[in-house]
């Protein structure tokens, strides 16, 4: 539309709006129009009223040349290209909270927010039409309210202005164009958070990073979705942000996804200026999850490798003394004796080196699981490191998902830990005493093993599926309750031939595919499950692997 120069509010509005004392001369108004000179006696005041009446009805027909924009939450203005507000429409309060005659003859660009003013002008003064500028006007209340408005037609060349339409918009509408596009494809997360701690506006990324649907968490807490084990962490320093504008913390956090796992969030905060219509606090965020994963692989290698340097510096040239010393005593004296003892240590030195490659080759998870029989593994690790003094019982059989080869690993090392401790001197042991099953352990050597009275009974070792996972256990001198806690420690061991590292290893395999391992048995409490045929002895249950239906059939007993 296009007003007609009629339609202009009058001059002397203007000049009022200015502070203009500027008298019109007797030739002329001040927009070149011929005005007739004074009237004499009661003509003055007719002129007046004449003049008023005149300026009411040009209002009256801006009013209705430019009418006003439906629904509240917005109003339509003439704006002159200097900025002059020559009209406003009556929706202005709803949208400012002010009478739109506090625009009116007033210069448009006081009333924007100090950081908006350039676009807005620019908008203004364009040739094209219909730009569309995101700006802040100032409400009535002392704050900032953000609107669109779109800068359309042009009015008649004697006003020089245009008509805009300014539409109130919320927090998701609310920043300004040039920002949108970063919002929408970003791979960051940008929530903005009230001064209640309540999550005002999520960027779209939400589903990318967190997974949740673009406004699921609006009006929540997002407290409420951090670890626990982190939150009150990160509760001391958000509320630090909310009331601090000078605090901008960065933090580190696991935050539950939409499926219900974690991930670790990296996060920035930033308090927004008072006036801000959009929040309080702008929250930056980004997955950091593989970069977290990477440390702690990190830090397990170097954890390894603190392992294998006190390895090295004592216990393999320990062996290697004693190979040294037998050597000699053995050129010495001519006897075979110290070469038996110099082949043990080199049994031990082989030993050693095995695991600490098993232990070089571990790794913080499993990089291609796949499903196999619990029982088929348990047999074929029985194979390498059973004993012929021994018997492997498999009792309920089942499916789990993991790493085949590590997990094979660890039962080898759990039957050498059962067979090796089951020998005479093999360390820890248990006295049974009257009550039978109410064994009381020992911290010595013993060459007895509770076998039901019958000393030459093979060693049992049980593998059987539970709800919950899993168990090894056995039937030979069980382990002291005073050493439940260290048996998994790397190097712990109570045998003079053991290297303690077999223990360890089986706990970073179990650990390796999210699952756990504990100790049972051998007068611990509690004992291993009833339904075990194994009197006393050592039990270690693992936890976590969520096993299939348990497999139907006989026990499978070896030897």
């Amino acid at each position: 539309m296009t007003l007609r120069p009629t339609d202009r509010p009058s001059t002397a509005r203007r000049d009022a709006r200015a502070g203009d004392d500027r008298r019109e001369s007797d030739d002329g108004g001040e927009d070149g129009s011929v005005r007739e000179p004074p009237a004499a006696n009661g003509a003055a005041a007719t002129t007046g009223a004449t003049g008023a009446r005149g300026e009411a009805d040009a209002d009256e027909d801006v009013e209705s040349a430019i009418p006003d924009a439906p629904g509240a939450d917005r109003f339509v203005a003439a704006v002159a290209v200097d900025g002059e507000v020559l009209f406003a429409g009556p929706s202005v309060p709803a949208v400012l909270g002010v009478e739109r005659t506090a625009l009116l003859g007033g210069d448009l660009l006081d009333h924007v927010h100090p950081n908006d003013r350039e676009p807005v002008a620019d908008a203004l003064s364009a040739v094209a039409t219909d730009r569309v500028v995101t700006h802040r006007l100032r409400h009535a209340n002392g704050g900032f309210v953000w609107v669109e408005s779109v800068v359309d037609e042009e009015l008649a060349p004697e006003f020089g202005g245009r008509v805009v339409t300014a539409r109130r918009v919320d927090a998701e509408q609310a920043f300004p164009e040039r920002f949108r596009e970063f919002l929408e494809y970003g791979t960051d997360l940008v929530t903005v958070v009230d001064d209640d701690g309540r999550v005002r506006y999520e960027s779209p990324s939400v589903e990318e990073v967190l997974g949740y649907e673009q406004g699921s968490t609006v009006g929540r807490s997002p407290l409420g979705y951090v670890h626990p084990d982190d939150r009150e962490r990160v509760t001391e320093r958000f509320y630090r942000a909310l009331n601090d504008p000078d605090a901008t913390p960065t933090l580190e956090y696991r935050y539950r996804t939409a499926d219900g796992d974690w991930v670790w969030l990296e996060s920035r905060t930033r308090s927004l200026p008072a006036d801000a219509a959009v929040g309080h606090l702008l929250i930056n965020s980004r997955d950091v999850s593989e970069r977290k994963a990477r440390e702690r692989r990190l830090t397990d290698r170097n954890e390894r490798l603190d392992r294998f340097a006190s390895i090295v510096s004592h216990d393999l040239r320990n062996p290697l003394s004693v190979i040294r010393g037998s050597m000699e005593m053995a050129r010495l004296k001519g006897d075979t004796e110290p070469l038996e003892r110099g082949e043990r240590a080199v049994d031990r030195i082989d030993q050693l080196v095995s695991e600490l490659l098993t232990l070089a080759r571990q790794g913080s998870g499993i990089d291609e699981p796949t499903e196999f029989a619990l029982g088929a593994v348990a047999r074929e690790a029985w194979d390498t490191a059973g004993s012929a003094d021994a018997r492997l019982v498999v009792g309920a059989d089942a499916r789990v998902r993991g790493d085949r080869g590590r997990l094979r690993q660890a039962f080898e090392n759990l039957f050498r830990n059962a067979t090796e401790h089951a020998a005479p001197d093999g360390g820890e042991s248990v006295r049974p005493t009257d009550g039978g099953e109410d064994a009381r352990p020992t911290d010595g050597p013993s060459d007895a093993r509770p076998t039901d009275g019958d000393e030459d009974a093979p060693l049992t070792v049980v593998v059987t599926a539970t709800d919950g996972g899993f168990l090894v256990a056995d039937d030979g001198p069980g382990i002291a309750p005073a050493h439940r806690e260290a048996v998994f420690d790397p190097g712990f061991t109570t045998r003079e031939a053991g290297t303690g590292y077999g223990l360890d290893i089986v706990r970073e395999v179990v650990e390796s595919h999210g699952w756990t391992v504990g100790l049972r048995g051998g007068g611990a409490d509690p004992p291993c499950p009833d339904d075990v045929a194994v009197p006393g002895g050592a039990c270690f249950v693992v936890r976590g692997p969520a096993p299939h239906a348990a497999e139907a059939g006989e026990p499978w007993i070896d030897g």
